[in-house]
């Protein structure tokens, strides 16, 4: 990060953390993990004791932007805008410190699994860098996160995703050969998103590894796992290539990808 970046980062910052509603800042995201590229933004997540107004968010990210979006709260309160002179993208994102506190207990504490992406935000947390802690509750949350996987969260992610891959009525296979009998390629393509989320949410759970969200998983599992399916990258390839063709040829690879999968759990 050049001088003149940090410069401005810093002021951006201390505009915020100067508000009575914000508990703690981070850097998070890909530049925390050491796997941003020319792409990537500026991750910044701001934990509250209660809401920042849009006026208030807009009065402050007006003064550095070149463009902006504020209030993009479709999956949940945040901003996004452009650095003037700079192009950099910034992607600022508001959780409630109740809120994420909940979050993290629930994974680590009550051992809670989702259908897909079970330990992201545990990911989030424990790879984000402390910007500003008013009270030293996110330090508190930084410390929580810093453990070893825990076996029964890691059970509890298996038993709640693997079901839905093949074995229950509902599961996103069943689903899928349904869609495939129906020439319903939207189907298709929306149950098999939900099938890959929860592969990869076992996947990181038999190795024991928080989940790092949904970008570049390939190669991450390929980079930091030593339990890896056989032909792992080759039949997900596959099948996302066949994916469009309302072929059964699609439950044959998924079947492949299952398999592989049963002989390392």
């Amino acid at each position: 990060m050049d001088k003149e970046l940090k410069l401005i980062l810093e002021e951006l910052i201390k505009d915020f953390k100067n508000m009575k509603e914000v508990a703690a800042i981070s850097f998070a995201g890909s530049s925390t993990s050491k796997r941003n590229d020319s792409l990537s933004d500026i991750d910044i997540d701001i934990f509250t004791y209660s809401d920042i107004s849009v006026e208030l968010r807009e009065k402050i990210i007006s003064k550095y932007a070149e463009y902006k979006e504020v209030g993009n709260d479709y999956w949940g309160q945040g901003d996004e805008f452009i650095l003037k002179n700079k192009n950099i993208p910034i992607d600022i994102a508001y959780f409630g410190i109740s809120w994420i506190e909940d979050i993290v207990n629930n994974i680590l504490v009550n051992y809670n699994a989702s259908v897909g992406y079970s330990t992201c935000f545990w990911y989030n947390i424990k790879n984000s860098d402390i910007i500003f802690d008013r009270e030293g509750r996110f330090a508190k949350l930084k410390q929580i996160s810093n453990c070893k996987y825990p076996v029964k969260l890691k059970k509890n992610i298996i038993e709640k995703n693997y079901p839905l891959l093949k074995n229950n009525i509902s599961s996103y296979y069943n689903q899928i050969s349904k869609a495939i009998s129906r020439s319903d390629i939207n189907s298709i393509n929306h149950r098999l998103a939900g099938f890959m989320a929860s592969y990869f949410d076992i996947i990181f759970a038999i190795n024991e590894i928080p989940h790092p969200g949904e970008k570049r998983l390939i190669n991450i599992i390929k980079n930091t796992c030593t339990k890896i399916p056989k032909n792992f990258e080759e039949d997900i390839n596959n099948i996302l290539k066949s994916a469009g063709n309302l072929d059964k040829e699609l439950l044959v690879k998924l079947d492949s990808l299952i398999d592989n999968l049963d002989d390392i759990i």
